[in-house]
């Protein structure tokens, strides 16, 4: 009988890495990542888990099972993973069902213990949201994971509302890596954050949330090779990319219907690149003509985006990112709402600061 423990410590002695910098996910690959700090103590895995190993001499990986379906995720394998420098393990894309249903297990079980949001709660709600998205953006019909995505938003708030503390907590799971799902679920978590702490009601909060999940669909449809190019876009690849906004407009009316998709969402996901100034895209549009919340979207996406590990570089600080921005000039005036900019500087300040 083959010794699963010696095959797992050989894996271990072997030269191990992960990417510390992620680009945006190329679909190429038949394996989704799941971080350690999701996993379940001492609990059977309905699935399989795969190491990421680095190929000797290449720039290849290979994905050697690590942990068969039914066998207990323990402490100890934490630790050695961790003292590697890995933080996350890998299942087969045909398993996201599998996935998502085993952290919604964890979550009813840590709100079993707990009724109040903790730090662990909401890294395994982040991840769950994280594939249920991906689940969505895969979908030729987005109406039903829309409505599902909604439900979990909408918990979300509940539970920050009942406890206003937590939302420090917030600032703890956001992803440090960028790929479309991360980048996503982070503007999900700031912007729900962001509108309670302007006192905004729980149905503004949610749907700002809920356009932060989706506003970037239409990425899902530029070709992959634009995405994960390395050097600078040429003029027609750029206006590839900036036809997302109105491809995202779009997939969403169609995919799904109001009922599903408030209509403030649709507007984000059509503005949220515009500019205070008027010089955005896809409609240029002036302040004023814009949705009141497309201005928070903008500010949010941008600061997301520098606050994030990237190929090309290591994220920025909170403040650090913030002084970017402030003093990024458009083409016509300012890019970014000063009242918008001095409001989040306020956020960061506060109680609920990271």
């Amino acid at each position: 009988m083959v010794d699963e423990n010696s095959i797992r410590k050989k894996l271990l002695s072997l030269e191990t890495r992960t990417l510390k910098h992620h680009t945006v996910d190329a679909g190429g690959t038949p394996y989704t990542p799941i971080y350690l700090t999701v996993l379940m103590p001492r609990e059977r895995l309905t699935f399989n888990l795969y190491l990421k190993v680095a190929q000797k001499g290449t720039q290849d990986f290979s994905y050697p099972i690590f942990l068969k379906e039914g066998e207990a995720w323990e402490r100890r394998w934490l630790e050695l993973l961790i003292q590697k420098g890995i933080d996350r393990l890998y299942f087969f894309n045909e398993d996201l069902e599998k996935a998502i249903a085993y952290l919604n297990n964890y979550m009813q079980l840590l709100r079993h213990e707990n009724s109040q949001a903790s730090p662990q709660l909401l890294a395994v709600f982040a991840e769950q949201l994280n594939f249920s998205i991906r689940r969505a953006f895969q979908s030729p019909r987005f109406g039903p994971a829309v409505q599902k995505a909604q439900a979990l938003v909408e918990d979300l708030i509940e539970s920050l509302q009942q406890d206003p503390p937590a939302m420090k907590f917030v600032w703890k799971v956001l992803y440090h890596d960028y790929n479309l799902y991360n980048h996503s679920i982070n503007l999900c978590l700031l912007g729900t954050a962001f509108m309670l702490f302007l006192k905004k009601s729980r149905k503004e909060s949610r749907d700002l949330g809920l356009a932060g999940l989706l506003h970037d669909i239409g990425m899902t449809r530029i070709p992959q090779d634009i995405l994960v190019k390395e050097g600078p876009l040429t003029p027609g690849e750029r206006m590839e990319v900036n036809q997302h906004p109105a491809l995202g407009h779009r997939l969403l009316s169609k995919g799904t219907t109001l009922a599903y998709v408030p209509n403030e969402v649709l507007r984000l996901a059509l503005e949220h690149h515009e500019n205070a100034d008027g010089s955005g895209y896809p409609l240029g549009l002036p302040l004023h003509r814009q949705h009141a919340w497309t201005r928070i979207m903008r500010l949010l996406d941008s600061y997301e985006s520098l606050t994030v590990n990237r190929p090309f570089r290591v994220a920025y600080k909170p403040f650090e990112a913030v002084k970017i921005l402030s003093e990024l000039p458009g083409s016509r005036g300012l890019i970014y709402d000063p009242q918008t900019l001095k409001n989040f500087i306020s956020f960061l300040n506060s109680d609920y600061s990271p």
